[in-house]
């Protein structure tokens, strides 16, 4: 398997073995089961779900981070109008631990 793409909290993230990324954050938990698997890219095939395939993966999570803060800042001109607003995400980095077929 070179990818695959699943769907967690109605997201889609692009998943490659040994490789982490990044999801909304979620309860903290040692492992969580996908089984909204849209596709799944080999070095010569590709299956693709119509709309999920009979697959589940099971994320290993690595923890739960804070990232920066983003501050955004408006000013509008001639009338003395200013906003500073910042939000502060939280988000949960996961590895793909195994994957398995399931036959319906």
């Amino acid at each position: 398997m070179n990818y695959l793409v699943c769907e967690i909290n109605k997201k889609q993230y692009l998943v490659k073995p040994g490789q982490s990324f990044e999801i909304d954050k979620i309860a903290e938990t040692k492992s969580l089961v996908v089984d909204k698997v849209l596709l799944i890219a080999s070095d010569d095939k590709v299956e693709i779900g119509t709309p999920y395939l009979d697959t589940k993966l099971t994320l290993e999570i690595l923890g739960n981070i804070n990232k920066p803060k983003v501050r955004v800042a408006t000013y509008t001109a001639k009338s003395n109008r200013r906003r500073v607003i910042g939000e502060k995400r939280s988000v949960t980095k996961v590895q793909l631990a195994q994957s398995k077929e399931v036959k319906k």
